[in-house]
């Protein structure tokens, strides 16, 4: 069953990783702009506030202003994409759900049937994976984001003035960190945030919908880290962890080494009929299922 059921699952994340990808670029794009556009603000205040003679703390604040006065800036373009791709993310789930739902029903000729939750009922609200949620999670890591960035371009002025470097030097220190700002790490904050906004997406469907179990789909490269390959076909109720301690591929209330970067997917999985999960696992795989 289940090395064709593993590729035919990989095949899917592959495809929804190919059509986020369009969104992925808009936001890199988008980042790079908003710090190259900080970047000529903050290189100006030097110039303006600069003194040789002696650099206030208040000068040095006034210097890197810009970065806390386009919080809500910064806030806009990330909710700008990652609602767009939690829409995406809610489209592919339901696609998901279908294509397992046919598979199951074709094998064992029988289909199971996944309660829909009515949007009336009153437990309905209680569910965690809303746009509003992910939208809090967003501002509150912009804020953070943000409050990284102040400290070390503070630092950077405060040690280039007090070692005697002089503004050019202080100047080229800060454009460097601006240009990582630009480069890898927009990347990398375009890659989190889309890849978390998705399946935020994708776990209300399978919420509402009232799909039971979930399956680690990691991606199938050499750039997966040790331990999302090693997960890879992994089973889990909805509510629980993985082995590596995430309910969900991009879960940010995880350790930041296992979501950063990830690329991995979280398909729907439906018992077969005629099995039933392990009664002593909290995480199993397909081949620990015992047939009743």
């Amino acid at each position: 069953m289940l090395k064709q059921e593993m590729q035919r699952k990989l095949l899917i994340a592959q495809l929804n990783k190919a059509r986020s990808n369009n969104n992925e670029h808009q936001l890199e794009r988008a980042i790079q702009q908003y710090f190259n556009g900080l970047k000529q603000e903050v290189l100006d205040n030097l110039e303006e506030y600069w003194s040789e003679y002696h650099l206030l703390q208040g000068h040095i604040k006034l210097i890197i202003a810009p970065i806390n006065d386009s919080h809500e800036q910064y806030y806009q373009i990330l909710a700008k994409h990652d609602s767009k791709e939690y829409k995406l993310g809610e489209d592919e789930a339901r696609r998901l759900i279908q294509i397992v739902n046919d598979n199951t029903a074709m094998k064992a000729r029988w289909r199971p049937k996944l309660k829909r939750i009515i949007r009336n009922n009153p437990f309905f609200d209680t569910i965690r994976w809303t746009e509003e949620d992910l939208l809090n999670k967003v501002f509150i890591a912009s804020k953070r984001t943000l409050a990284r960035v102040t400290s070390e371009l503070n630092q950077i002025i405060t040690d280039g003035y007090t070692s005697g470097k002089g503004i050019n030097i202080v100047a080229n220190m800060l454009t460097r960190r601006f240009d990582q700002l630009e480069t890898w790490e927009a990347k990398r904050i375009a890659r989190t945030e889309i890849h978390n906004s998705h399946n935020q997406g994708v776990m209300r469907i399978y919420d509402e919908v009232g799909v039971e179990y979930t399956q680690w789909i990691a991606a199938s490269d050499d750039r997966v880290r040790e331990s999302h390959e090693e997960i890879n076909g992994e089973i889990i109720r909805i509510g629980d962890k993985y082995s590596n301690g995430l309910e969900y591929p991009g879960d940010t209330n995880g350790d930041i080494e296992e979501w950063i970067n990830c690329r991995c997917s979280n398909a729907p999985f439906v018992m077969p009929y005629g099995y039933t999960a392990p009664p002593d696992k909290e995480q199993f795989y397909e081949d620990d299922l015992i047939k009743i």
